[in-house]
């Protein structure tokens, strides 16, 4: 029984870290989520290599403080980030928000 109680809790504690980069309503942390997570922002076909290099970009240099910042991700170009549209929250995380008004200039090319 006590196996029990303390494998519950450790799962509702699992859910509850895997659900601080889902936040509501389809907001999406770069800073907090994982690969797994980036590539399932709803309408945007985001490649699996990508994904894993905002993650190991955000690992070996720190949080994303600006949109701009993911500007440095190997792979990253300026049509995926008028598609991602990263936003700064009032607590400094960047995040893809779907109802976010877009951040960044359209590209000129």
């Amino acid at each position: 029984m006590k196996h029990l109680v303390v494998t519950l809790c450790l799962t509702a504690l699992c859910l509850l870290f895997a659900a601080s980069a889902f936040a509501q309503d389809g907001i999406v942390s770069f800073n907090k989520g994982s690969a797994t997570e980036i590539m399932a922002i709803e309408d945007i076909d985001i490649p699996e290599e990508l994904a894993q290099a905002i993650v190991d970009y955000r690992k070996s240099h720190g949080d994303y403080k600006s949109a701009e910042d993911m500007l440095k991700v190997p792979g990253m170009t300026q049509d995926f980030m008028e598609e991602l549209n990263p936003q700064v929250t009032d607590d400094g995380d960047v995040v893809f928000d779907p109802d976010a008004e877009p951040a960044l200039a359209p590209s000129k090319c």
